[in-house]
């Protein structure tokens, strides 16, 4: 198994706190505009939002990164375990007198059934 640990590797969560915030303030600024807020009012909503949403994305963002460091170190145990098979799998070839580093596979028993796998 040739998967390259590149390809596992962790995607970058440093952007969902700002999206968060940003659309979700938008939408309550829109909203307060539209109901014809006093700008003094509106302007307090506006950072009350702001703040509450920053909360609830850095604790989204948190969360998504935990889940994510949780599934990369699940691959990389799947991915060790398959490594190991593969090295069990090739030390077993080779005591039963297969050469695993060439292309052409030579037995030493004239007798001998292949393992099946």
């Amino acid at each position: 198994m040739n998967t390259d640990t590149e390809e596992i590797k962790k995607p970058n969560t440093k952007l969902i706190t700002p999206l968060i915030v940003l659309s979700c303030t938008a939408i309550i600024a829109i909203y307060a505009y539209f109901k014809r807020y006093p700008v003094g009012d509106w302007f307090v909503i506006v950072c009350m939002s702001v703040v509450i949403f920053l909360v609830i994305g850095l604790i989204v963002e948190k969360m998504i990164t935990k889940f994510v460091d949780i599934n990369y170190e699940k691959q990389m145990a799947e991915l060790e375990e398959a490594r190991r098979l593969e090295d069990e799998a090739r030390a077993a070839m080779e005591a039963e007198g297969v050469d695993v580093n060439s292309d052409n596979i030579r037995v030493d028993d004239e007798n001998y059934v292949p393992p099946e796998f």
